[in-house]
């Protein structure tokens, strides 16, 4: 095979690495389930080498803020929730939905840049996201099947030793998917009808895998977010693999598992309860047939061959993502 002929991809995979030059991917980062956080109850969670305070008031509504009371430094997530207020252990210093400090405990004036850094927040599809930016730049991604026509399992499955972008590069690594996932491809490599936008990537694929005919529709969202729908096993199905830097090197993530719901009928709900359970147990295969190479590898692709082509544009897709740390100023 001849190799891509651009010096830039080694030094490209080098500086993709979360972190460098304090910086981070601007995308969506799943931290908990819903189910995790009740109203009422405040927990940490470890995002992007720090950590984050998860809380949700008692109207419902879930916040991600930094961590670190800026008073003292004490934990907030060692605090208690308040109405709709995270309120510091230490001196009952209180914060509101939006991070910002509404009292101290002791009656004092509230200083100026007292408060924390509040991640853009929002909920989909069971789970709880936190943008790494001051504004989100794109939207969480969905199915092209209306959420009211679905029924969801999400649930946080694995923490693995790489980072949320290296595993995504599989999705146009096309030998890959033929090597470790057995699929045939009935058509040639997709390279020239692959959707490049600023945020994200899609393509179409068709073929078998397991036996199974397939008929999908896959993409990358951010840097982080795999996203797959089509038919498959007799059901339409739809599936996330949202990814979370936890600190350098390592991942944690989530499944979320769509289908179509049943007619209303007993046997009908039973139906796609049944599917989920099955599409749950089959995507975690194939995740895992990934998993002991990419937590054991050092993901240097310095020879690549035309077969790489559309991996090597994703490389430039993923150094021209915008990287921030909004949340620098605070301690995390």
């Amino acid at each position: 095979m001849t190799a891509v002929q651009d010096s830039s991809v080694q030094p490209v995979a080098r500086s993709l690495r979360e972190g460098t030059g304090g910086l981070y991917s601007q995308t969506w980062f799943p931290v908990a389930t819903s189910a995790d956080v009740a109203p009422g109850q405040v927990i940490s969670r470890e995002v992007l080498d720090g950590r984050v305070a998860v809380f949700r008031g008692q109207n419902g509504v879930a916040s991600v803020v930094s961590s670190y009371c800026p008073h003292m430094g004490a934990d907030l997530t060692v605090g208690q929730v308040v109405d709709n207020c995270l309120r510091c252990p230490f001196h009952h210093w209180q914060y509101d939905q939006s991070g910002k400090c509404v009292r101290t405990g002791s009656g004092d004036p509230v200083p100026r840049r007292a408060d924390l850094f509040h991640y853009p927040t929002a909920e989909k599809y069971g789970l709880i996201w936190a943008f790494n930016g001051e504004k989100p730049l794109f939207d969480i991604p969905g199915f092209d099947i209306p959420d009211e026509e679905l029924v969801f399992h999400p649930v946080k499955v694995m923490d693995v030793r790489c980072e949320p972008w290296e595993f995504m590069c599989n999705t146009l690594d096309f030998q890959h998917i033929r090597v470790v996932h057995g699929v045939t491809m009935a058509h040639d490599d997709p390279d020239e009808h692959i959707e490049w936008g600023q945020f994200n990537v899609f393509y179409d694929l068709r073929g078998t895998i397991q036996d199974l005919p397939l008929a999908y529709r896959l993409g990358i969202v951010g840097s982080n977010i795999f996203v797959q729908q089509g038919p498959l096993n007799g059901r339409w199905l739809g599936f996330l693999y949202p990814c979370t830097l936890t600190r350098s090197g390592h991942l944690t993530s989530y499944f979320i598992i769509a289908t179509t719901k049943g007619d209303g009928s007993e046997a009908g709900d039973k139906a796609a309860q049944e599917y989920l359970a099955w599409a749950m147990g089959f995507e975690t295969d194939v995740v895992m047939q990934d998993v002991p190479i990419l937590s054991t590898m050092r993901f240097s692709p310095e020879k690549l061959t035309r077969s790489d082509r559309a991996l090597a544009r994703f490389l430039r897709y993923l150094k021209e993502l915008p990287r921030a740390n909004p949340a620098a100023a605070h301690p995390r």
